[in-house]
């Protein structure tokens, strides 16, 4: 049985099409995700900033639409404990729990997180107003878990 350039042309068309179905679904999919970027970093007091505040978290939403975090903070690698910032330092002066609109971020201060005995920090998260975790880690973290042994 051979198959014909006609035959051919439409087999290809259907597979495109059906190829094009999938990535559309998909991309419908990941677009009502929600998307946070996590990122701990060393903060360096400055002029009349608090020196003690020497950490801080950037959270950004990489989401579609807007997303409310109320709860950031690190977690302790071999228990489910968490160290959060229950009232943390924004110095943009606005309230917390923050709500984020797409491609917005906000910085979090504080202090360097202690470490739990016998538990060294994982990472940090953020988690919002719909129970979504979203977590990270920088080289920065991973050099301040080392020190904190």
């Amino acid at each position: 049985m051979t198959m014909t350039i006609v035959q051919a042309i439409t087999l290809a068309i259907a597979v495109l099409g059906a190829a094009l179905g999938v990535i559309n679904t998909w991309h419908a999919i990941d677009k009502s995700r929600v998307k946070l970027r996590v990122r701990p970093k060393q903060a360096i007091p400055v002029g009349a900033a608090d020196p003690d505040l020497t950490f801080c978290i950037e959270i950004t939403n990489l989401s579609a639409f807007a997303v409310t975090v109320y709860e950031t903070g690190v977690f302790y690698k071999g228990t489910d404990r968490r160290g959060a910032y229950v009232q943390p330092i924004l110095m943009d002066g606005k309230s917390w729990p923050r709500r984020l609109e797409p491609r917005s971020s906000v910085t979090v201060y504080g202090q360097t997180p202690d470490a739990m005995p016998g538990h060294q920090l994982k990472c940090a998260y953020a988690i919002t107003e719909c129970g979504i975790t979203s977590t990270g880690t920088s080289p920065a973290f991973k050099q301040l878990a080392k020190h904190l042994i």
